[in-house]
């Protein structure tokens, strides 16, 4: 059973980690500012840039959404043309979903206006309290451990 102050150390990690998320969406929602992406179809791309292939299984596991949320965000991107989607030769009801040459380009695209959003917005304040927040919750979990 948990002490005081092990719970006491395990609320204050829970506590800057919380801070840590919401200063690093802070900073994604602007800099997807001048994008056309939703949060969320940003990330079903960055994903798939990074997983290769995903279905839409994986994708609402991935993001804790449910599959019609990632199906209403998959459709924008398919008639896009930035996904593609292939259905599975032995088990035609898993559809693989991936990027196009268009949707690769455009991820590579977006995340340059990405970076010249952060840059112009002068993030180098958020930056540094992003770090020090990290520093404080690698502090915290030290404790605990």
């Amino acid at each position: 059973m948990l002490n005081h102050r092990q719970t006491k150390n395990q609320f204050e990690s829970l506590t800057t980690l919380q801070a840590i998320q919401n200063q690093a969406y802070q900073m994604l929602v602007q800099g997807l500012a001048k994008t056309d992406f939703s949060m969320r179809e940003w990330g079903i791309l960055v994903y798939l840039e990074q997983h290769g292939q995903a279905t839409a299984s994986e994708l609402s596991d991935a993001f804790t959404v449910t599959r019609t949320l990632i199906s209403r965000n998959t459709w924008r991107l398919i008639q896009d043309n930035l996904i593609q989607s292939q259905v599975n030769q032995t088990d035609r009801r898993i559809m693989r979903l991936t990027l196009t040459i268009n949707g690769q380009k455009t991820v590579q695209k977006s995340v340059r206006q990405v970076q010249a959003n952060l840059k112009e917005s002068n993030q180098s304040y958020n930056l540094n309290k992003l770090t020090k927040q990290v520093e404080t919750l690698s502090q915290q979990l030290a404790k605990i451990n």
